[in-house]
């Protein structure tokens, strides 16, 4: 479904606006990386406060749950206020609370710190903030432009999940996330104010900042969130049980940390490839094609039991395991208009977050009730299955757009 009206070439968007891209690649990479390295940690932090699995899995589920709640409003100033200073007071919301969490000996402390600032660090840093820098500087290439958010994300995951783990054993968790808050502060919040501008936009009406409201009563919207939900609990169930479930199938801690890092460093090229491709041959079959192979890989990586299976299902599964988010931004911009994406896209990732809430509870719950993950990876399979069907409806139900931006009644 790829957009009109763009008289630049693709060559030449990227070409132009490459240190944009960038900068916002980077900033995806290490949001993202931080908050998908949850499970190297989840042991020595149970260590440390005396939690249960199941308690400590309730503070991350309420972490996903913050995120997702402050993510319509991160849409939403992006799209007002621009994605760059939404970013930039993301970034230093999330140094300061790692740093917090670092710091102290209190549950209570740590427990707000991880679900109230990092949550709302993270949604300033997220697919959502950045989307809209990227819908108004990229048109032609929209696809791509938003893949690169996702594959900085997959990097993150793959540099994140096995630096964390090598970085515990090494200086121990607190001073693991010192580290990364010291990182975020010092490197990466100066190169986004030096590096990225945002693109001037005519001024907006009243009626054109309202026109995102006519979109909640259209179907691709709803099929879009049933797809970003099943999405949101397959990725935050593997980000924060993937290790502790292969742990619990015989695998060692370093050797789980590289097989779900595997998954993240594979899915950069391939969710590159699947964006160029999708501007060509339509992103609604894409993204089912996305969410049906990932469903596959989950089944896969439970019954994994070599560490030859373990890297060969990673590295099959990571082909696809990225771009859901980038696409679903992509389709929004398609159907609603650039001016609404934040806003929009929020609100179906807030869906999204619902169902990370769920996947990292669920897993935690399993494990504590049961003593197993499977019925937890299995079910995760299921909403795939059912978010591939909902993305192949997506362009029999696509709504008419006006030249402001907003759907015809």
């Amino acid at each position: 479904m790829p957009a009109r009206g763009d008289t630049a070439s693709s060559k030449g968007e990227l070409a132009e606006h490459w240190p944009v891209l960038a900068v916002a690649f980077l900033v995806s990479l290490v949001a993202m990386g931080l908050r998908f390295a949850t499970g190297p940690f989840m042991s020595p932090m149970a260590a440390d406060f005396g939690f249960t699995q199941g308690q400590l899995s309730t503070i991350v589920a309420g972490s996903m749950l913050g995120f997702g709640l402050a993510l319509p409003l991160a849409g939403r100033l992006a799209d007002a206020w621009g994605s760059r200073a939404v970013a930039a007071a993301g970034l230093a919301c999330l140094a300061l609370s790692l740093a917090t969490v670092a710091r102290t000996a209190s549950a209570a402390v740590f427990s707000a710190a991880f679900v109230i600032g990092a949550s709302l660090g993270f949604a300033a840093t997220s697919q959502v903030a950045l989307s809209p820098l990227i819908t108004r500087w990229f048109v032609r290439q929209r696809g791509l432009a938003m893949t690169f958010l996702s594959a900085g994300g997959m990097a993150g995951i793959a540099l994140f999940t096995p630096v964390s783990a090598i970085l515990i054993d090494a200086v121990g968790w607190r001073n693991a996330y010192l580290l990364f808050a010291v990182f975020i502060g010092v490197l990466l919040l100066p190169a986004l104010l030096l590096l990225v501008r945002e693109r001037p936009v005519p001024m907006q009406s009243a009626s054109t900042r309202a026109a995102w409201k006519p979109a909640l009563a259209t179907g691709p919207f709803w099929l879009c969130a049933a797809g970003m939900f099943a999405c949101g609990f397959s990725m935050n169930l593997m980000s924060t049980h993937g290790v502790p479930m292969l742990e619990h199938h015989g695998f060692p801690t370093m050797t789980a940390s590289l097989g779900i890092g595997l998954l993240g460093l594979v899915s950069v090229g391939g969710t590159l490839s699947l964006g160029a491709l999708s501007d060509r041959l339509g992103r609604p079959a894409f993204l089912a094609l996305i969410y049906f192979v990932r469903a596959l890989g989950f089944v896969a990586l439970v019954f994994a039991g070599r560490e030859w299976e373990l890297y060969l299902t990673a590295a099959i599964g990571g082909l696809v395991w990225a771009g859901s988010p980038a696409l679903t931004s992509a389709i929004t911009a398609d159907l609603y208009g650039p001016r609404v994406v934040g806003t929009l896209f929020g609100l179906m990732y807030m869906g999204h977050q619902v169902g990370a809430a769920a996947g990292a509870f669920l897993g935690g719950w399993a494990f504590d009730a049961s003593g197993d993950y499977t019925g937890a990876f299995v079910t995760a399979a299921v909403l795939l299955v059912a978010g591939a069907a909902a993305s192949r409806r997506i362009p029999a139900m696509a709504p008419a757009v006006t030249a402001e931006g907003g759907v015809a009644g």
